[in-house]
C-alpha cells in the first residue's frame, strides 16, 4: 500500500513538474480572429457584425469596474475605454480614420459616434496572473450617411496599469454586404 501511494505521489509530482508556466508580458497583446457581418431572419443585412479578438496579458489587468470613474479612468480622459475601435474608409486608395456622424433629435445636429466600450474585469480582485481568452464584441458597420462604403475597424485594448495593446485591423468590409452573401 505505501509502495503504490509512493509512486503515485512520483507520477503526480512529475506530472505536476512537466506543466509548462505560462508567460505573457505585462503589455496586453490582441490576436484578429475574423468579422461576422449579421443578418435578419429574411437575410437582409442588420447592420451590425461581430468583431472577434484573441488577447493576452501577463499580469491580467485587463478591464475595468463600474466604479472605475476616477482619473485615469473618468469620463473625457483618453483611459475611459479599454477597448479602443477606429472606424477607417478607403478613399483614394488608402484607409483613413472618419468620423461616423448620427443625427441627435435632441440638440438638432450631428454627433460623433463611437465605437468605443468598456469591458468588465476579467480577474477578481487585485490577483496578479497571466491570462488569455476570447472577445466579441458587436457593432454598427452601416453608414447611412454613405450606404456603400468600404471600411476597416483598428482595435486595441489597454490595461488598468495603462499600458496599450498591438494594433490590429479587420479586413476590408462594406457597409452594404448584400453583394458579397
Amino acid at each position: 500500500m505505501k509502495k503504490s501511494i509512493l509512486i503515485f505521489g512520483i507520477l503526480l509530482f512529475a506530472v505536476a513538474a512537466c506543466q509548462k508556466k505560462v508567460e505573457y508580458p505585462i503589455e496586453p497583446k490582441v490576436t484578429y480572429e475574423g468579422f461576422t457581418y449579421l443578418f435578419n431572419e429574411d437575410s437582409t443585412f442588420s447592420g451590425q457584425g461581430i468583431l472577434s479578438f484573441s488577447y493576452t496579458d501577463g499580469d491580467g489587468d485587463l478591464g475595468l469596474d463600474v466604479s472605475d470613474s476616477l482619473p485615469p479612468f473618468n469620463n473625457n480622459s483618453p483611459y475611459y475605454y479599454n477597448l479602443i475601435i477606429d472606424y477607417q474608409k478607403f478613399e483614394n486608395g488608402v484607409f483613413h480614420s472618419v468620423p461616423l456622424l448620427s443625427w441627435n433629435i435632441e440638440t438638432q445636429s450631428f454627433d460623433t459616434v463611437s465605437f468605443n466600450a468598456r469591458f468588465k474585469r476579467l480577474v477578481a480582485g487585485n490577483e496578479t496572473k497571466p491570462i488569455s481568452g476570447d472577445m466579441d464584441y458587436t457593432l454598427f458597420v452601416q453608414n447611412p450617411f454613405s450606404p456603400n462604403d468600404t471600411v476597416r475597424f483598428a482595435v486595441k485594448i489597454i490595461d488598468r496599469a495603462l499600458h496599450e495593446s498591438n494594433v490590429i485591423f479587420t479586413e476590408t468590409l462594406y457597409t452594404n454586404p448584400s453583394f458579397i452573401k
